[in-house]
């Protein structure tokens, strides 16, 4: 599954959209997630697409492919890049779109 994350973008063909960081969660832990494409700002919610990259790290449940950040936010695109290129498992693959 190829899981897209955003409050107002529509996902690419092929790939599955989530709107919030509850309903991500709810999907890494339910499904086998092969690529994960993460917004930062998610409208007026409290939980941002920072709060599923800490999720993953402090439960070690990654997607197949190393996560990608399509923010537009700048500051927040860091933060998540820099907890996915410190934790993503080492030797696996880039799921890029």
């Amino acid at each position: 599954m190829r899981l897209y994350l955003d409050d107002v973008r529509p996902a690419p063909e092929g790939w599955v959209l989530v709107k919030t960081a509850a309903e991500c969660i709810s999907f890494l832990k339910t499904f086998g997630v092969e690529c994960l494409s993460l917004d930062h700002d998610l409208g007026d919610n409290v939980d941002t697409g920072y709060t599923v990259v800490c999720w993953m790290e402090e439960n070690d449940i990654w997607p197949t492919h190393k996560p990608s950040v399509h923010s537009a936010n700048p500051v927040g695109r860091a933060r998540m890049q820099q907890v996915i290129d410190l934790n993503f498992p080492k030797g696996a693959t880039n799921g890029r779109i």
